[in-house]
C-alpha cells in the first residue's frame, strides 16, 4: 500500500502536479489500478459493517440506497 498526504503538497505546486501526473500515466498504461469496491445494499448495512471489522476486507466498502 502507498498512501501520502497531500496536505504537506498544498505548498508545493509542481511536486504536486509531479505526482498526480505520474499518477494518471500508470493508471492509463495499467501499471497500477486501484482496489475494487464491494458494493452492499443499505439493507445489508449489517453485513458491510461485519466484514469491515473483520480486518479481511480489501479495497473500498459502499452502501448502495
Amino acid at each position: 500500500m502507498l498512501a501520502f498526504n497531500l496536505s504537506f503538497l498544498f505548498d508545493r505546486d509542481d511536486l504536486l502536479a509531479e505526482a498526480m501526473r505520474d499518477l494518471a500515466a500508470w493508471l492509463r498504461d495499467g501499471s497500477f489500478r486501484p482496489l475494487e469496491t464491494t458494493s452492499y445494499p443499505l439493507s445489508k448495512v449489517a453485513d458491510a459493517h461485519r466484514d469491515i471489522e473483520s480486518g479481511r476486507t480489501v479495497g473500498k466498502l459502499v452502501l448502495v440506497p
